[in-house]
């Protein structure tokens, strides 16, 4: 069944492949007694300006999203982008609030912490999807901080919550994700990460937030060249 689950994960139609699969009993069985979260996640709507799908159908786009991004990298990084991905939002279900938001004028569901809650069930679950224990820091750290781009801006807009991106800044990042593994390349995934999880998203809300990712991903590959990292 692990097999199925890499087959599904790493191709190029995650959406169809997974549902397909979805409907057979002993599938959906053996990934529900280790993930039941993933029907949590199928009936979370996720109304919210930023989303167009449910929450499963989002991480099924999302994964299809990083598959496109790592094409000619090796299978084992491969593997960890792609359940990176697919544990991303698995903890939205369990920190889903109903609330009024002031931005939008209306209530909207939202998911505050939700990656604190995927990286204790991807503690739970890794080792049943074949991981070791350094791939498995590394799936956690990824999904710790996959929304970490929502709280970088490219000026100062006085939000407290907010950080400038600088070098210096992308330098911080850097060395906490040195704790876990190389940050230089873990950084590199963490953007390809965001990328997948924005395309996502709505279109129509996530302009700026690629454009943040774009001159990050420059700003990296510029400090790599000088050998500032």
């Amino acid at each position: 069944m692990l097999k199925i689950l890499d087959n599904i994960l790493l191709s190029d139609n995650v959406v169809e492949s997974f549902y397909k699969h979805y409907e057979n009993a002993e599938f959906k069985n053996w990934l529900l007694s280790i993930l039941p979260e993933v029907e949590d996640c199928k009936n979370l709507k996720q109304d919210n300006p930023w989303h167009v799908y449910n929450c499963l159908d989002h991480i099924l786009h999302s994964i299809e999203e990083i598959n496109k991004q790592t094409k000619g990298l090796d299978l084992e990084v491969r593997r960890i982008l792609a359940y990176t991905m697919f544990l991303h939002d698995i903890g939205k279900p369990e920190s889903f609030i109903r609330r009024y938001s002031k931005l939008y004028k209306k209530e909207v569901d939202s998911f505050f912490n939700h990656n604190v809650a995927g990286v204790k069930i991807a503690e739970r679950v890794l080792q049943n999807f074949g991981f070791n224990k350094q791939d498995s820091c590394i799936i956690k750290k990824l999904i710790d901080k996959h929304d970490i781009f929502m709280f970088i801006t490219l000026t100062d807009d006085g939000n407290k919550f907010h950080k400038v991106l600088t070098k210096e800044y992308l330098g911080e990042i850097i060395n906490d994700l040195n704790k876990i593994y190389n940050g230089t390349t873990l950084m590199k995934y963490l953007i390809m990460v965001g990328r997948a999880d924005n395309k996502a998203q709505n279109p129509k809300m996530t302009k700026e937030s690629l454009h943040l990712l774009d001159v990050m991903d420059e700003m990296l590959k510029e400090q790599i060249a000088k050998n500032e990292l």
